[in-house]
């Protein structure tokens, strides 16, 4: 089974479009949704939208749960809260109904997808370093776990120091950021993983920057969210 793992894409329309169209060259299987579906970007109800109908299934992010509940705000930075309190006026009321009913954790063919750290989702940590993974990895049971939230992708073995994918070992994977990498790439990223033939690889997916650029500045948000998706950090 060849599986597409996306996550944060952060209302970027440009980026999630990129990475769909060349995910349906890769003949996946289904299409896996992380969270953070909108959040700092311009086009918040369209990423829902084609989420949705794109996705086999998805988790809730942190963004997402801020924009359905002020409680969820009260660690966001300025520029992150003018951003969720736009957001939550752009979206209707089944998109929010959607994004409502997204579950912390999904559990699928020995694979854990989760937005932010598998030992409790709804806390919403990080995870930045082998050390962390591995002692992450003593809160689930499944052979792989996917995550977001850092938009730093990686690939993290659990049981050694290896820095590659290999089939026979338990792993914590973050598949980097659709719509607002943080790495020093301003490509997109995603994973792919392909359960048969014992790979996985995160690709990385160019777009149309200065089109996502000018959407977040024409819509009036904080123009550091644009600007930062030049340089990718």
């Amino acid at each position: 089974m060849r599986i597409a793992i996306i996550s944060d894409i952060h209302a970027n329309f440009q980026a999630l479009s990129a990475v769909l169209q060349d995910i349906t060259s890769q003949l996946v299987d289904r299409i896996v949704c992380l969270g953070d579906i909108v959040g700092y970007g311009a086009d918040p109800a369209a990423c829902v939208d084609l989420v949705r109908d794109r996705a086999a299934f998805s988790v809730l992010g942190n963004h997402d749960a801020a924009v359905l509940s002020p409680h969820q705000r009260s660690y966001f930075n300025p520029t992150a809260l003018e951003a969720v309190r736009w957001t939550a006026d752009q979206i209707g009321s089944a998109q929010a109904d959607w994004l409502r009913q997204l579950p912390y954790r999904v559990s699928f063919e020995n694979m854990l997808f989760v937005h932010s750290a598998p030992r409790a989702p709804e806390e919403w940590d990080y995870v930045f370093s082998g050390m962390e993974a591995r002692m992450q990895g003593r809160h689930f049971f499944e052979r792989l776990c996917f995550i977001g939230h850092s938009h730093i992708p990686g690939v993290y073995s659990l049981e050694s120091d290896l820095r590659e994918y290999t089939p026979d070992h338990r792993y914590l994977i973050n598949v980097g950021s659709v719509g607002q990498p943080r790495d020093g790439d301003p490509r997109s990223s995603y994973g792919l993983i392909d359960t048969v033939a014992g790979t996985y690889e995160n690709r990385r997916i160019s777009y149309d920057v200065d089109a996502a650029m000018r959407a977040i500045l024409d819509r009036g948000l904080p123009p550091r969210l644009a600007h930062r998706l030049k340089s990718g950090a």
